[in-house]
């Protein structure tokens, strides 16, 4: 199982960090594909429509909330809302339908093995909060025994908490490296040596 850090709109790095992985294997985003870059559309319709496992990121819940209020839908374009209604031709009509109840279905942790995967750090494990497992930016010594992958707060490079911990966030959209992690052999995969 290969976990995918935040990818917010790079279609581009999504698929060179694809063609580094072995032949058929098995994908999980840890949420933020959406906003900022410029094809949320085409990063969302490779996760949909091939049913890779994600997790709901704190993006994908202000596009959700913007479809609820205006107010909302304010603090989404200040976050990077704008890029992702162009990519969708802003058509909020097929949005509605055909993808907020996908966006709404995402679970907010995931497991695989002794491993638990969310958008940001899980605190508490399977205990934790909704809010926390979206927008949790603090990883103090958790409570419990167990591993696990997540985004949401960008590093330089994958970065290892209280050894079993892993930030797999590297900035996709600023920095032009998307990283993920092999949760069978813990190797490490990103796009750094791509960008020229």
């Amino acid at each position: 199982m290969i976990v995918i850090g935040d990818v917010h709109g790079r279609y581009d790095l999504l698929m060179k960090l694809i063609d580094k992985f072995p032949k058929g294997s098995e994908l999980y985003f840890v949420g933020d594909l959406i906003d900022r870059g410029p094809d949320s559309k085409q990063v969302v319709d490779f996760v949909k429509d091939n049913a890779h496992k994600c997790v709901k990121g704190n993006h994908e819940d202000m596009m959700v909330q913007a479809f609820g209020d205006r107010s909302s839908a304010s603090i989404w374009m200040q976050n990077g809302g704008g890029s992702t209604l162009d990519s969708f031709s802003n058509d909020s009509d097929r949005i509605r339908e055909e993808y907020l109840p996908w966006f709404r279905s995402l679970p907010l942790i995931g497991t695989y093995k002794d491993f638990l995967i969310s958008h940001s750090y899980a605190l508490r494990g399977i205990d934790t909060e909704d809010d926390v497992l979206m927008w949790n930016r603090t990883c103090p010594p958790p409570k419990g025994d167990f591993r696990s992958v997540f985004g949401h707060t960008p590093h330089k490079e994958v970065h290892v908490y209280h050894d079993n911990h892993w930030c797999i966030d590297t900035g996709a959209f600023h920095t032009g490296i998307l990283s993920a992690i092999d949760l069978d052999t813990l190797e490490i995969y990103n796009t750094k040596e791509c960008e020229k």
